[in-house]
């Protein structure tokens, strides 16, 4: 008597999965699974300024090379071991805005080729011997747009330090940064 209950449960296990297989949508034909994107990237920078920016502003010159990587990236990320930024521009400006809050842009110049163009919100702060920078933004264009982000950017701040407080002047930075992909 066993078999025939046991026969009656294979068919109405074999029925119900049926039922499903109807009613769940299947993936498209080729489709891959899902990768989700990652990428983190240590790194460095070093802003110069020409000639040196003091409390009052005047124009200078503000250099920026900064390297990224080495990185490690997941999905659409995964050939990404590194990139730089290099920008240059000549504008009014003092040490006293380094302590600003901005909206800035920038390239981001990837080792495999790609470029991504990002949007971000800068929060500086100056507490004790350390300068920061955090930019919250996103990716707006080229490889990897849509993506989210958020960079820190540390540094000593004896040069800026004395600058806002006792009159010096800044005629560079070098900073370690931490580029997240989220």
């Amino acid at each position: 008597m066993r078999r025939p209950i046991r026969n009656l449960a294979a068919g109405v296990f074999t029925a119900a999965v049926s039922a499903l297989a109807v009613a769940l949508p299947a993936a498209p034909a080729g489709a891959a699974p899902a990768t989700l994107t990652t990428l983190t990237c240590t790194g460095t920078s070093t802003t110069t300024y020409d000639p040196p920016i003091t409390t009052t502003a005047a124009t200078s010159t503000r250099t920026i090379d900064q390297t990224y990587g080495p990185c490690v990236g997941t999905g659409a990320a995964a050939s990404i071991t590194g990139g730089t930024h290099t920008s240059a521009n000549t504008t009014q400006r003092s040490c006293l805005q380094l302590l600003s809050t901005a909206t800035v842009s920038w390239t981001i110049n990837w080792s495999n080729g790609q470029s991504s163009t990002v949007t971000a919100q800068r929060v500086s702060n100056l507490a004790g011997a350390v300068f920061t920078n955090d930019f919250t933004g996103s990716v707006t264009s080229g490889y990897l747009a849509g993506h989210d982000f958020i960079e820190t950017m540390t540094a000593p701040s004896l040069q800026i330090t004395t600058c806002t407080l006792l009159g010096g002047s800044v005629s560079s930075i070098g900073a370690l940064h931490t580029f997240t992909l989220l």
